[in-house]
Formats: structure tokens, C-alpha cells, sequence
């Protein structure tokens, strides 16, 4: 039978329970318990020379409370230099019995020390503390100025600067005035109802499961506040995304969950079911995500509560894993065909979530929609392989597909090439949270973006990084509900709905401070990198132009059954 999974936390945020105390009485635990009372006993009987039969228990257990605890003590050691020895998983361990403990005790208690002691503002990953204030002051409306200067070192490799306007800066208002320009119409190509975005800030695909229901609940009250789109994730259509009344972009992902049959297969009245719900805008066939590639979405077990199962149509007791690969097609061709289907049904607007790996797929998508107009998505969400997720593989998260700009600059590119990136609007997604992440990705060929973690962070998220074991101390990433009492609903739906005004504000500052109306003008000329000291060159040298040249390399390797590496060494023969 196989073991049951431990997690591995890295913090010591834990949810106190019962259940933990009765996993901690092992064998070990019933033995020193045992030792120490009979030691404790013997040296009251032999040395204290105590009547026993002269005294009740509670008056014993006072005149021998000192002495148990020495007991426990010297007993403690023992019997821990007993396990430490025997144990077999770690070699360590068993040449430093005891000691070791000290050491295990630091290593659980590290990630708490560097957060709040000894690492620098930018020094914390994936976002540092200066990004985490940043929100965190701006969800709760407190004046995000600064003084004295920047912390950010200007000459540090892969520092961004934009480029302002001195004479055409004609737009910029005064104050904390900002002009409100922008508007994206999605659906405009394919015979749907179309649906106009008026901010370019989006909320990105976490499930219920992954998050709790008030963390959703709060997403989708402040997503309506601000006038934001609130993407379901995978796991269907739950009470929780109802909650504010916000837009829902509706995702459907490998596993097809709440539009199943119970073979796993699409249920058309399922999905029509769920297109004829109001407040269900658009509809998303989840391809792949940016922090698991080549891997379908999980949600463990221990947060599968009854609501979920009865929400996703799967059973409870067991991990629920996705597929891999929507089982409906194989090719660009049956994703034409599997899209054509889906709006068939839902007569909304349908768009896919990718990630970029070989140029050359998303150079066929666009071959492809210039060659059938009317058909394919009517938007694409370029998820970077730079983007987060409540479980994954170490291996895919952080060493699988494109990050987020080199993604975007690849899919601009490739319809830009083929004359049709008006017949598409583009998602960027992975990493983003400031104004400055938003006017990037929209430089490099984004319409609009998606955002989670700052969205988290805007919640209360602390960083704890426990997201994968139902133990998030915020109640955010959890289905633990003496956790989940933590989110107070209505304040933390105030705080997303600040955010996202202060991000659609603060970017359409940056745009302004270029010469423009809105932050879909700002080009990739418009914004330089440090490449190295001293030395910066613009986005557009950068990001894309160096995936394009490697795709084809590629394709010519390939026409000459090569690597590339085999093709260039044969050219310098």
C-alpha cells in the first residue's frame, strides 16, 4: 500500500488541530511517555521514600511535577537517540543523534528568518518586499509615494526604464488626474455577441479548490467594483464566482470539470448550461499553464471538500488530476474544429490559454486563422512559463516555457507577420503585478493582461509559500475553514478593487508620461533594458528576437535532419 504523502511545507504556518496532535502519538512519543511516569514514579518511591497508598493522584502528580519533568527530560534524550539511530532515511541523522534536531529546527524556521531579517527588500523571490509593500499599500488606498529616491539600482542588468516624452508629453493631467482612454473589443470576427474590456487588468484563472470560497468570493465582489473580468479556472463554475456579480470568463480545461459526463467526456447541455448563466462573458480552452507545461492542473485531495466534488464531478478521497492534452484533437486543425464546436454552443466569444515553447505552433495558430478567417480563437492568453500555481512540478515550473515577454513578443510577431493581429486580441500572463509589468507586456504586443498573485497579494497573501499543502495561514489558498475565517469578504474585495484602479491609474501615468493616450500605444522602442553595466538596449532588440532566430535555425536544422547545433558546427567545416 503506498505511504501517505507528506508535504513538504517551507514555513511553519500550520493549521492547529486535533488531527495533527493524534498524528504526533507514534510509538515513540507512547514510550517516553511510559518511561518518564515509571522513572518519574520509581525515584518517589525509592528516593522520596513517598507513601503512595497516603495520597490521591492529583496530590501525587503535584509533589511529582518537578521530578516528571527532569524525567521527561533525560527520557526525551533517550529515546529520540534511540529513533535517530535506527531510522533509515537520513544517513545524517544517524551519526548526530539529538543534535540534529537543532539543526532540523533551524532549517524549518530559515525561510521565516531571512523574510523578515536578513534579506534585503529585493532580494525575496518570487516577488521582493519592496513589490509586496507596494501592493499591499496600494489595495489598501495608503498614498504609495516614496521619498528620498528610488531602491531600485539603475544600473543593475535587467533593470527596466521607460523612455518619457520632454515636447510631446501633451497628455499627462495634473495631479492625481489620468485620462481613461482605453477599450478592447473581443468577438468582433466570428458572428458572437462581442465584449468590450474597458480596463486592461484582468483577474487570471484560479479554481475553487485551489483558492478558498471567500478568497474567490472577495475576487469577484472587487472585480465588479473596479470593472474587471474574473476568470473561473478549471474547476467549473462555483457559488463563490456569483458572489459580486462580476464578469466571468469561463475556463475549460483538459479534464472538462462541471461540463463532464462521467466518462470525462464534454457534456454539450453541461456547457450550454453554463453559457446561458449571465454573468458568464467568455469562454477559455485551457491548451496549457505557464507554471506546469506539458502537465494537467491537480487539486490534492485534502482540499476536495463535498461542495467541490458536487461543483466538479469527481469523487471525493483522491487526488483529482487533469490530462495532459484535451483528448477532443492533436493538431491546430481539431483545435479550429474543437473551437468551432464550443461556440457552436455557447454563441460567446472563445478563446485558448497557451504556452509558448517551439515558435513554429503558434506560428501555424496564425497561419492558420489568416487562411480561415472567421474561425480559431477570438483571443489568445500567453501564459509565461515565469507564472505561478498552487501545486506543481519543481522541474515544469521552473525550467518549462517561454517566460512571459519573450512569449508575447513571439505571438505578436507572429500575427503582426501574417497581417492579421487585428483579428486577435492577446492576454499576457506570468509575473505580473506592478504598472511598470503592465506597460511592459502591453509594449511588447499584449491588449490586455491577467494577474493572480498580486491579486493574492492584494487579498492579505504573506508569502508563506504554502500554497500546495492546505495550510496557507491567510485563509486564501485553502479549504481549511478555521483558516478561511481569517478573509473578511468585504475588506479584502475593497482592497482588489484599489488595486486594480491604482494599476489601471499608475500605467496610464507611465503612458501619459510617453506622449500617449492609453498604454496600448506604448511601443518596445519606448522602453530600454540594462543589458550590462553601463549598456542598455531596447525591448524590441530583446524579447522575441532572439526566440524568432532560434525557430528558424530550427526549421532549417530540421529540413536538413539536424540539430542546430549539428548544423552550425557543419557550417564551420
Amino acid at each position: 500500500m503506498a505511504e501517505e504523502r507528506k508535504f513538504a511545507g517551507t514555513s511553519v504556518s500550520k493549521a492547529p488541530s486535533f488531527s495533527s496532535l493524534f498524528k504526533s502519538l507514534n510509538i515513540y512519543v507512547l514510550v517516553w511517555f511510559v518511561l518518564a511516569s515509571m522513572a518519574t514514579l520509581a525515584f518517589g518511591y525509592f528516593v522520596m521514600e513517598i507513601n503512595f497508598t497516603s495520597y490521591s493522584v492529583w496530590q501525587l502528580m503535584k509533589l511529582l511535577y518537578s521530578q516528571f519533568l527532569v524525567s521527561a527530560l533525560i527520557m526525551g534524550i533517550i529515546v529520540v537517540y534511540i529513533h535517530d539511530k535506527t531510522q533509515k532515511n537520513y544517513p545524517v541523522q544517524r551519526v548526530f543523534p539529538v543534535l540534529i534536531w537543532g539543526r532540523k529546527l533551524l532549517v524549518k524556521m530559515g525561510p521565516l528568518l531571512r523574510q523578515y531579517l536578513f534579506l534585503n527588500d529585493q532580494e525575496e523571490t518570487p516577488y521582493s518586499r519592496i513589490t509586496r509593500n507596494w501592493i499591499y499599500e496600494s489595495s489598501l488606498g495608503v498614498r504609495n509615494t516614496i521619498g528620498f529616491g528610488s531602491q531600485i539600482d539603475m544600473d543593475k542588468v535587467g533593470t527596466t526604464l521607460i523612455m518619457p516624452a520632454t515636447f510631446t508629453n501633451t497628455k499627462s493631467k495634473t495631479g492625481d488626474k489620468v485620462g481613461r482612454a482605453y477599450k478592447v473589443v473581443i468577438g468582433k470576427h466570428t458572428g458572437v455577441e462581442p465584449v468590450t474590456m474597458e480596463h486592461f487588468v484582468n483577474i487570471s484563472a484560479m479554481s475553487f479548490g485551489a483558492l478558498s470560497y471567500r478568497a474567490h468570493a472577495a475576487l469577484n465582489a472587487g472585480a465588479k467594483m473596479a470593472g474587471i473580468m474574473h476568470n473561473t479556472g478549471e474547476g467549473s463554475l462555483a457559488p463563490c464566482h456569483e458572489y459580486g456579480g462580476a464578469d466571468l470568463i469561463f475556463q475549460i480545461g483538459t479534464a472538462k470539470y462541471g461540463i463532464r459526463d462521467e466518462e470525462g467526456n464534454l457534456n454539450d447541455d453541461l456547457l450550454r448550461e453554463k453559457a446561458e448563466h449571465p454573468q458568464v462573458k467568455m469562454f477559455e480552452i485551457k491548451l496549457a499553464q505557464g507554471a506546469k507545461p506539458g502537465k494537467g492542473g491537480m487539486l490534492l485531495k485534502e482540499k476536495i471538500t463535498k461542495e467541490i466534488s458536487e461543483i466538479r464531478k469527481i469523487p471525493m478521497g483522491k487526488d483529482a488530476y487533469s490530462p495532459a492534452r484535451h483528448k477532443e484533437f492533436n493538431d491546430v486543425a481539431g483545435l479550429f474544429d474543437f473551437i468551432d464546436h464550443v461556440r457552436s454552443v455557447v454563441k460567446k466569444p472563445v478563446g485558448i490559454k497557451m504556452v509558448i515553447g517551439h515558435t513554429a505552433e503558434i506560428e501555424e495558430v496564425a497561419k492558420t486563422l489568416k487562411e480561415q478567417p472567421g474561425r480559431g480563437p477570438d483571443y489568445i492568453v500567453i501564459d509565461g512559463g515565469d507564472g505561478g500555481t498552487g501545486a506543481a512540478p519543481h522541474v515544469l515550473s521552473s525550467y518549462a516555457g517561454l517566460p512571459m515577454k519573450q512569449a508575447v513578443a513571439v505571438a505578436d510577431w507572429a500575427f503582426k507577420s501574417q497581417g492579421i493581429r487585428d483579428k486577435i486580441v492577446i492576454f499576457a500572463s506570468g509575473k505580473i503585478s506592478t504598472p511598470i509589468d503592465v506597460a511592459v507586456a502591453m509594449a511588447l504586443g499584449a491588449d490586455a493582461v491577467y494577474m493572480a498573485r498580486g491579486f493574492m497579494l492584494s487579498l492579505g497573501c504573506i508569502q508563506a509559500l504554502e500554497c500546495h499543502t492546505n495550510a496557507c495561514p491567510t485563509g486564501i489558498a485553502t479549504q481549511n475553514k478555521s483558516l478561511e475565517k481569517a478573509l473578511d469578504i468585504e475588506a479584502a474585495a475593497k482592497r482588489i478593487a484599489t488595486y486594480a484602479d491604482v494599476l489601471y491609474k499608475e500605467t496610464q501615468m507611465l503612458a501619459e508620461s510617453c506622449g500617449y493616450d492609453h498604454p496600448n500605444e506604448i511601443t518596445p522602442d519606448d522602453i530600454m533594458v540594462v543589458t550590462s553595466p553601463g549598456h542598455l538596449d531596447y525591448l524590441s532588440e530583446l524579447h522575441g528576437v532572439s526566440a524568432y532566430e532560434a525557430s528558424l535555425e530550427r526549421r532549417k536544422a530540421q529540413e536538413l535532419g539536424m540539430t542546430v547545433g549539428e548544423m552550425k558546427m557543419k557550417e564551420y567545416n
